[in-house]
């Protein structure tokens, strides 16, 4: 008899509420990959950054490389469109998203709901 691992694919909502710039947090632990869709319009930025955590979401810290940059998507800001999670998240519990230009929060007017999928390994 054959075993079959099954790729269970999680769907999630992340909010930026009117005047922030971060979402709550998403959980992620047991994902591999995943897919974020944007909101059709984002204000004054089409850099999208990440805060994690590793203490169940209590604490969040920029995502940085190896050589202090940030983790990064570019977006557009005036249409919704689907991106590839970046792969430095899978290491990550929690994480958010972050609307910013050059690490400067970049408050949104109105709440921007993301949708998120989730892929597990």
């Amino acid at each position: 008899m054959s075993q079959y691992q099954w790729n269970l694919c999680q769907k999630q909502v992340a909010v930026i509420a009117n005047g922030t710039a971060v979402s709550g947090g998403i959980r992620h632990s047991y994902t591999a990959s995943g897919v974020l869709i944007t909101p059709a319009t984002l204000d004054a930025t089409t850099v999208l950054a990440f805060k994690v955590s590793s203490d169940g979401g209590t604490t969040f810290y920029d995502l940085r490389d190896k050589a202090n940059a940030l983790i990064t998507v570019t977006v557009d800001l005036a249409a919704s469109h689907a991106y590839p999670l970046p792969t430095e998240l899978a290491g990550a519990e929690y994480f958010q998203i972050w609307t910013q230009a050059a690490s400067v929060n970049v408050n949104q007017t109105g709440d921007k709901t993301f949708t998120l999928f989730l892929k597990s390994t």
